[in-house]
């Protein structure tokens, strides 16, 4: 059992960018727009990114931080909340939770690459 989880944090650390890249071509086809394609795999990565991201500091750091980025994640909203009034001086939540998930792809997309690279290097001096 233990392998098997194993294992699947392995592919989940290791996979997300081919599995973005797959997913776009496909749904590049599906849709025959390029803009909606990329929008719609931005939306399916993020929650990859997300859990490999923290699939990596598990690896790294032999810890859970799930409720950190639960942390995160509500900072992010909030900013997001917040900054979609003070600009608009009213409150569309669709607009403010899609600006949200794309704003949380970027974050955690950068973060997952920056923890790689992190993974990678202590690695190599150890």
């Amino acid at each position: 059992m233990s392998d098997v989880i194993s294992y699947l944090y392995a592919a989940l650390v290791t996979l997300p960018i081919p599995i973005m890249l797959v997913i776009l071509f496909i749904l590049r086809k599906l849709y025959r727009h390029k803009w909606k394609a990329i929008h719609q795999t931005a939306n399916i990565m993020t929650f990859v990114f997300i859990l490999a991201f923290d699939a990596i500091l598990i690896v790294q750091f032999d810890r859970s931080f799930i409720g950190f980025i639960f942390l995160a994640l509500l900072l992010l909203l909030a900013i997001t909340i917040i900054t979609q009034y003070n600009r608009h001086e009213e409150l569309l939540l669709r607009r403010a939770l899609r600006g949200f998930w794309r704003l949380n792809f970027l974050v955690f997309g950068m973060l997952y690459m920056v923890s790689v690279v992190y993974a990678i290097a202590s690695r190599m001096l150890e």
